[in-house]
């Protein structure tokens, strides 16, 4: 209101001998000023060499925090419009940035830093989901060793920074945007994937760290969990997990702990494995009990806490709420750890079977499951042979055993990362709940971190040649009303794991992502038990619910599936 007075005083339109009309001119006078010089710095960024920019952008920032304290303490509301074009503002900018910094590397010979700087960038979210590793700190290439790759080098980094900082400040923009009914859970979506670019680009951002839920231990951002055992002392490698302090040199020795005395290596491997009596590997989220070799579940957990890190991106408005998302990113957050997630590793599959059977008649069509009952995934070691991929319970050859640890891990994750009903799907949905783990089974490692999803990943292709090739196709109205029971004792089971990977992609990716918060909150009402038999979810096209037409994503040019 100050700002939009003065602007109609500058003008003329008001007349006062009032003093206090008087400090609007320099409000104003700043406001403008602020404008110019953004306006040079896009200018700038594009003819001159990165640190005098930065220069500018740093100017820029004082005299934006200046005209913050002359402006009212009640900010005006961004809309869902503000923002996305805030967003395409800040990607033109990084690209000016970018460019500048690869040809400055290019011209002096640097091709390697050239090419780096050309491709940080991220791929727009199109037919795929983007999922971004998130490294401990900003760690320098090995092959940068000269002082001229050096200052590159550094002029990258604080280029990262400023534009960190300024996707961080998109992110509070979005968190903060007034939306319609039922629209919150794609304002989280747009949040969280904000909060993972700033940390991708600033591994050491404090306050996305925080709202990612991590926090800080002697330096290093770690999980809550982590953080607890730090506290008792505890040690971690990624050989032998979490032990207490002082044993993991014994470990790395070559000696055990086994029964309250320390044995050598040799004598702990040579004893009969059961479960009661198998090993335990402790990592910062699960609890493996294993039968296998300690070398085995070092491997299993180092896939389950990969999983946990992509689910969070994938689906962390699940288990983001609103207002605390809001406020860890406003104010200081406060992560809570949770109790360890339950694996367990059979040395080989006659163990597991034999393990299983007594409560899974079926479980020798497996090669993992997820018990919801105790809230354990179980898995085996030895290799099984190849089988059909379409089967019920993702039987496939050995070389797909990280595809079956991220389903069973999405299982496990969905059902215990918030308070969940037990009887989640019993009654109806129950596809949803194994099209998001299929959806898992695309994932795909890349420059960036990895992506989720496309017509050729995972399952989809298999999709795509029951609809083209065999002309199959379940209604979504028919899907939507099945429960558990009901979906796995329907014959036509195989084709229809290969529909609902197909449905999981084009809810997830089709049409730029359209439906992705939509289904999201569908999985939210299964798992809560609130969910109806007759709906997809409040946002989707009712017609789109009732046939499931018009759903061409992974398809191409088909018109329904």
């Amino acid at each position: 209101m100050l700002l939009a007075a003065g602007l109609a005083w500058q003008v003329g339109c008001l007349e006062s001998s009032n003093a206090w009309d008087y400090l609007l001119d320099p409000v104003f006078c700043l406001l403008s000023a602020s404008i110019l010089l953004m306006q040079s710095l896009r200018t700038m960024l594009a003819a001159s060499r990165l640190k005098k920019t930065l220069k500018a952008a740093v100017a820029t920032a004082v005299i934006g925090v200046a005209m913050l304290g002359l402006c009212p303490a009640q900010a005006v509301a961004s809309t869902p419009s503000d923002t996305i074009a805030a967003t395409a503002d800040h990607a033109e900018e990084w690209s000016v940035t970018a460019t500048t910094l690869s040809q400055r590397a290019a011209n002096a010979g640097h091709e390697r830093l050239a090419t780096l700087f050309k491709s940080w960038q991220l791929p727009e979210d199109g037919d795929r989901q983007v999922v971004l590793n998130i490294p401990a700190s900003l760690q320098k290439p090995s092959w940068v060793d000269t002082a001229d790759e050096q200052a590159l080098w550094d002029d990258f980094c604080a280029a990262r920074r400023v534009q960190a900082a300024g996707t961080f400040e998109l992110a509070i923009l979005a968190a903060q945007a007034p939306t319609v009914p039922d629209a919150g859970l794609q304002r989280r979506s747009e949040t969280l994937r904000l909060i993972y670019q700033t940390l991708r680009d600033d591994p050491e951002h404090a306050r996305a760290r925080e709202a990612g839920g991590w926090v800080q231990r002697d330096g290093q951002w770690v999980w809550p969990n982590a953080a607890r055992r730090l506290d008792k002392g505890e040690e971690y490698s990624p050989r032998f997990g979490w032990l207490p302090r002082g044993r993991q040199a014994r470990y790395h020795a070559g000696q055990r702990y086994a029964g309250g005395r320390w044995i050598s290596a040799e004598a702990d491997d040579s004893r009969p494995r059961t479960v009661e009596r198998g090993w335990k590997f402790v990592s910062d989220h699960w609890l493996i009990t294993s039968t296998a070799d300690l070398s085995k579940a070092a491997r299993l957990a180092q896939s389950l806490e990969e999983t946990h890190l992509i689910w969070r991106q994938a689906f962390g408005s699940f288990l983001a709420e609103g207002p605390l998302l809001e406020k860890q990113l406003t104010g200081p957050g406060r992560a809570v750890g949770r109790d360890l997630f339950a694996a367990m590793l059979m040395i080989d599959r006659k163990q597991y079977v034999a393990e299983l059977e007594k409560i899974e008649p079926l479980i020798a069509r497996t090669l993992g499951i997820y018990w919801t009952p105790t809230q354990t995934a179980w898995f085996f070691d030895q290799p099984a042979d190849p089988v059909d991929d379409d089967s019920a319970h993702r039987v496939v050859a050995v070389e797909q055993e990280p595809k079956t640890i991220h389903h069973e891990a999405t299982h496990q994750l969905f059902a215990e990362m918030r308070k969940t009903s037990p009887l989640a799907g019993e009654r109806c949905g129950f596809w949803a709940i194994e099209a998001a783990a299929c959806y898992m089974e695309s994932l795909t490692s890349c420059g960036f971190g990895w992506t989720l999803g496309g017509r050729d990943a995972g399952r989809v292709p298999a999709a795509r040649e029951r609809i083209i090739e065999d002309n199959f196709h379940v209604p979504l109205v028919e899907l939507t009303a099945m429960g558990r029971q009901a979906f796995q004792a329907d014959e036509r089971l195989p084709q229809i794991y290969s529909e609902i990977s197909g449905l999981a992609d084009f809810f997830m990716n089709g049409q730029r992502a359209r439906y992705r918060a939509s289904f999201v909150g569908y999985l939210l009402q299964i798992y809560t038990g609130t969910v109806e038999a007759d709906t997809l979810g409040p946002t989707l096209p009712s017609q789109l619910c009732r046939t499931g037409r018009g759903i061409p994503s992974a398809y191409g040019t088909l018109e329904r599936i």
